[in-house]
C-alpha cells in the first residue's frame, strides 16, 4: 500500500504523558475509595475512560461510578500535569511537519475530550494544531476501530490508505481492526513482543526513530493491505 495520511496518538507517542496519565486514574480510583495499582494501571495505558474504568474495576463499579470517575481523572491529569510537566518528544514535531512536506495528509488523534487538548498543549508548551490536518476526537475509544476511521474521514481518505503511530497494543488493534497500518513506537513503556502481537508493522524505539526513516516508511512495501474489519 501506499501510504496517503498519518495518524497519529499523542500520549506516550507525541508527548511523554503516559505516567501522568497513571498517577491521575489512580487519584480519581482512590477518591472513590477502589485501590487500583499504578502497575495494574500502566497496563491499561491507550484505552479510552469508558473502556479502562470497567478493565480496572469491573462493569458493576463501572456502571455505578464510570462517570465520576472520568471527571475525576480530568481534573487530577491537569493538576498532576502541571506538577509532572509534560514534555515533547524528540522529533514529534518534525515528524509531522515534514510529513506533511512530503504530501502527506497528518491527523492527530486522542479518544480524550478537546479540554483535554487544551491541557496537553499548554502544559508541554506546544500546540500540535498547527502541524496537522486535523484534530480529532471520538465517542468510542480504542481499541475500537472508530477513532481510526473518524481519523481518516477527516483526512478525506480510507482507514486503509492512512499508517497510525501509536504506542500501545490498543492504538494496534484499532489501527488494524480498521485496516490501516500500524506503526510502533515504544516511548509509552510497552514491549516490542506486545506490539508485535497487536499488529504493528513495524517497532521503533520512539517517535524521533520514525522521523528518520519517514522517506523509506513511505515507500508502498512499508506496509501491509489489510480488510477492514
Amino acid at each position: 500500500m501506499i501510504v496517503r495520511g498519518l495518524i497519529c496518538d499523542l500520549d506516550g507517542t507525541l508527548i511523554d504523558s503516559n505516567l501522568a496519565h497513571v498517577e491521575a486514574w489512580r487519584r480519581a480510583f482512590a477518591h472513590l475509595g477502589y485501590d487500583v495499582s499504578a502497575g495494574r494501571l500502566t497496563k491499561l495505558m491507550g484505552m479510552g475512560g469508558d473502556k479502562l474504568v470497567p478493565a480496572a474495576v469491573g462493569e458493576a463499579a463501572a456502571w455505578r461510578h464510570g462517570d465520576d470517575l472520568r471527571t475525576a481523572h480530568g481534573k487530577h491529569f491537569a493538576a498532576v500535569a502541571s506538577e509532572q510537566g509534560l514534555k515533547v518528544f524528540p522529533g514529534a514535531v518534525e515528524l509531522l511537519r515534514d510529513a506533511r512536506r512530503m504530501g502527506v495528509k497528518v491527523a492527530l488523534a486522542t479518544s480524550g475530550s478537546r479540554a483535554y487538548l487544551v491541557t496537553s498543549f499548554a502544559t508541554c508548551g506546544h500546540d500540535f494544531g498547527p502541524d496537522v490536518d486535523a484534530l480529532v476526537t471520538a465517542d468510542e475509544s480504542k481499541p475500537e476501530p472508530d477513532l481510526t476511521h473518524a481519523a481518516a474521514d477527516r483526512l478525506g481518505l480510507d482507514a486503509l490508505d492512512c499508517a497510525l503511530i501509536g504506542d500501545t497494543p490498543y492504538d494496534g488493534e484499532s489501527a488494524t481492526r480498521a485496516g490501516a497500518c500500524f506503526w510502533a513506537v515504544q516511548s509509552g513503556g510497552f514491549e516490542a513482543a506486545d506490539l508485535w502481537a497487536a499488529g504493528a508493522d513495524r517497532v521503533f524505539a520512539d517517535v524521533a526513530a520514525v522521523w528518520r526513516h519517514l522517506d523509506d516508511l513511505l515507500l508502498p512495501a512499508s506496509c501491509v493491505q489489510r480488510a477492514a474489519g
